[in-house]
C-alpha cells in the first residue's frame, strides 16, 4: 500500500509503498479515504525540536482520519458491533487503560498514550490498523467530516469544559482551525456573544463563517477595549486560548472577567511570565489545560452536534489534495493561506 514516511531524522516525508498493517484479534483495518494535516504534521515535516525530540523514524504519519472498515480480528467481528463496509472515525490516543487516569475516567491523560502518526504508524497510507474500542462509526456523518472529528474534538473539549455556554460570552482567542471550529461549537451551544481574534484576516473571515459575532485583528484593533465595550466593562465569561502565543496569555487573562474561566488549548512553544496575583489570584479565575478528547463523552457530544446539524464544520476546509500532494499541502499551511487541510486518498 501507499503510505507518507517519515524515514529518518531529516525534514520531509516520502511516499512509499509498504505492507498493509496486520492486525490482532481486538482490531478493525481501516481503509483510509480522507485524512486531515495539522500543525503536528507540519512539526514532523520540519523535523524541528519537538519532533526530534518525540519520534522515532521510520513511522507513517498522520493521525486525522476517516474511512472504511476493510477486515475486522476476530474478537472485534465477534462483538457484532462493528462490520466490514461501516464508515469510521477514530481516537488516535491509545490509552492502556490501567493507570490512575484510565481507571478515574481521565483517559485522555493516560500516563503511557501512544498516539497515531507519531508514536505508532498513522493515517497518511491507504490503511491503517485500529483498536476496535477506539474507533466511532461516522452513522451518516460525510467521510470528509469524520476525517476532522479529531481537531473538531479539541475544539468541542476547549469550548464546553466547564460552566454552560448557554448564554455566556465567549472570546475565541486564536482562529487556526481549531479556533474557527471552536466558533461553531460556541454558537451551537448557545453561546450569547462569541468574539474571535486573530492576524490573519483570512482565518478571521473563516471565524466569521463559523458564526463569530466580531471579529478583531490584534494588529489593527485594540481588542481589550472593543471586548470590554462589547460586554459592558465586564470582561468575557469564558476565553478559548488557541495561540500558545505569550501575548495571547496576556490577552486571554485582561480579557475574562472577574470569576470567570480561561481554556488553554494553543501549545506555547516558550514560557510566559504571569503576575498571578494581578491576572489570576485575584481575578477568581479557573484555568483548565486542555489536552485531546475527553474519551468519551467530547465524542458523544461532537456526534450530536454533527449529526443534528447545529455544527457544520466544512466551511474551514480550504484545500484538498492527492497523498503525493502533501509538500503542497505543507506550503499553504506554512504560508497561512488556508485554513483545514485534507487529503483525499480514497474514493
Amino acid at each position: 500500500m501507499r503510505a507518507l514516511v517519515k524515514t529518518g531524522p531529516r525534514p520531509g516525508m516520502e511516499l512509499r509503498e509498504v505492507p498493509v498493517p496486520t492486525f490482532g484479534p481486538s482490531d478493525v483495518l481501516i481503509r483510509v479515504k480522507a485524512a486531515g494535516v495539522c500543525g503536528t504534521d507540519l512539526h514532523i515535516w520540519e523535523w524541528d525540536s519537538w519532533a526530534s525530540n518525540r519520534l522515532r523514524p521510520p513511522v507513517v504519519i498522520g493521525h486525522e482520519f476517516a474511512g472504511e472498515i476493510a477486515d475486522l480480528g476476530p474478537q472485534a467481528a465477534a462483538e457484532g458491533l462493528l462490520k466490514v463496509g461501516d464508515k469510521v472515525t477514530a481516537e488516535g490516543h491509545i490509552i492502556c487503560g490501567h493507570c490512575l487516569q484510565c481507571r478515574t475516567g481521565h483517559g485522555h491523560l493516560c500516563t503511557r498514550t501512544r498516539i497515531i502518526g507519531v508514536d505508532r504508524d498513522g493515517a497518511f497510507a491507504d490503511y491503517i490498523a485500529m483498536p476496535a474500542t477506539n474507533v466511532i462509526p461516522l452513522e451518516g456523518i460525510p467521510v470528509d467530516i469524520g476525517a476532522i472529528m479529531d481537531p473538531i474534538g479539541n475544539a468541542v473539549h476547549t469550548v464546553l469544559e466547564g460552566d454552560a455556554v448557554t448564554g455566556s460570552t465567549v472570546f475565541v482567542l486564536g482562529c487556526g482551525p481549531i479556533g474557527c471550529f471552536a466558533c461553531g461549537v460556541a454558537k451551537a451551544a448557545g453561546a450569547s456573544l462569541v468574539v474571535a481574534s486573530d492576524y490573519n484576516d483570512l482565518r478571521l473571515g473563516l471565524a466569521r463563517k463559523m458564526g463569530a459575532d466580531v471579529t478583531l485583528n490584534p494588529g489593527k484593533d485594540d481588542v481589550l477595549s472593543r471586548i470590554l465595550e462589547l460586554t459592558g466593562g465586564v470582561g468575557v465569561d469564558l476565553i478559548c486560548e488557541m495561540s500558545g502565543h505569550p501575548a495571547g496569555h496576556a490577552q486571554a487573562f485582561a480579557a475574562a472577567r472577574l470569576g470567570g474561566r480561561v481554556n488553554l488549548l494553543g501549545t506555547p512553544s516558550r514560557s510566559t511570565e504571569v503576575d498571578f496575583a494581578r491576572d489570576i489570584i485575584f481575578k477568581g479565575l479557573t484555568l483548565y489545560g486542555v489536552t485531546g478528547r475527553k474519551m468519551y463523552s467530547t465524542w458523544h457530544q461532537m456526534t450530536r452536534f454533527l449529526r443534528s446539524g447545529q455544527l457544520d464544520p466544512l466551511p474551514v476546509v480550504t484545500h484538498r489534495f492527492p497523498l503525493e500532494g502533501i509538500a503542497d499541502a505543507i506550503a499553504v499551511i506554512k504560508e497561512g493561506s488556508a485554513g483545514k487541510v485534507i487529503l483525499e486518498i480514497a474514493q
